[in-house]
């Protein structure tokens, strides 16, 4: 199958020299993600929810677009690293997390980080396994 670029519907063009997500055969590399990525415009005027659980969900909802884009769903992630502005937040982040993954499969790293801007709270990258990758594109 060879590496295909995934440019889901409903998710804003990458600002940066990146795409969102590669397709390497069965294997989906999400680019870190945050609550902004499905909203267009110049990176410093997307606006971004306040709170860690907003947050989190609009992440992780723009994950499931870049999943789904391939024919994948949020349970074909088997990785996920979590970079998060205040540590505080941890347990709030995990809370939303645990709705949107339903099984524990999936490893996890979760680290302090100063992100791009500083409204945003949380920034995900994730790796999926997708038996049988499709595209829309």
């Amino acid at each position: 199958m060879g590496k295909q670029i995934i440019q889901p519907r409903g998710l804003a063009e990458a600002v940066g020299p990146f795409t969102r997500a590669i397709l390497i055969d069965k294997h989906l590399y999400i680019a870190g993600t945050t609550a902004l990525s499905h909203v267009s415009g110049g990176y410093y005027e997307r606006f971004v929810p306040e709170g860690i659980e907003e947050q989190t969900r609009l992440t992780l909802d723009n994950i499931k677009k870049c999943v789904e884009a391939a024919n994948g769903t949020l349970d074909d992630i088997y990785k996920v690293v979590i970079m998060l502005k205040n540590t505080e937040d941890y347990e709030k982040m995990n809370a939303v997390r645990a709705e949107y993954f339903t099984n524990s499969e999936t490893i996890s790293t979760c680290f302090h980080a100063g992100v791009m801007r500083a409204d945003i709270l949380v920034e995900i990258e994730a790796v999926a396994y997708i038996e049988n990758p499709t595209t829309s594109d």
